[in-house]
């Protein structure tokens, strides 16, 4: 394994809004296509209950201009420190990507409202051919951008 096929990405996003809310509209992921239909097309769950923790769920979604573009991916939860953790497991996304982790956690400012939004994307490329995630990365960006926004309109 050539380490330039490995790699992680990191971005903070700063989240004026109900911590909780952000949190919960991640978890229970049936409202997103709602929310952002620019972004999401469909979700389905296709392995376990939805709800909990360790479920396999089916994305269609829309990254660099390509209309449709699915990932399966195994989604597990730690509520106590407001954690999700994505993990790819089919797919197209899996053309680009041996291994693809996107971690998001949600953390409290102290004395404040709001707080941080972190996102990590842990990555394996099948190859050096493939595209450091980069993009997904600002699909992230606009996917947080889009859930604030909501949510501060539905306060």
């Amino acid at each position: 394994m050539a380490p330039c096929l490995v790699g992680k990405l990191v971005t903070e996003v700063e989240i004026k809004t109900n911590l909780d809310g952000h949190y919960k509209l991640y978890k229970h992921y049936q409202d997103l296509p709602k929310v952002l239909p620019q972004i999401y097309s469909s979700v389905k769950v296709i392995e376990g209950d939805g709800a909990q923790s360790g479920c396999v769920k089916e994305w269609g979604y829309a990254c660099e201009g390509k209309s449709l573009t699915t990932v399966q991916e195994k989604t597990t939860y730690t509520d106590e420190t407001m954690t999700i953790c994505h993990c790819a497991v089919g797919g197209d996304m899996m053309n680009d990507y041996k291994k693809f982790h996107l971690i998001l956690t949600v953390s409290p400012k102290a004395n404040e409202c709001g707080g941080i939004l972190s996102l990590s994307i842990e990555y394996e490329k099948v190859n050096e051919y493939s595209p450091a995630p980069i993009a997904y990365l600002d699909l992230c960006q606009k996917i947080i951008e889009g859930m604030n926004s909501y949510l501060c309109s539905s306060e």
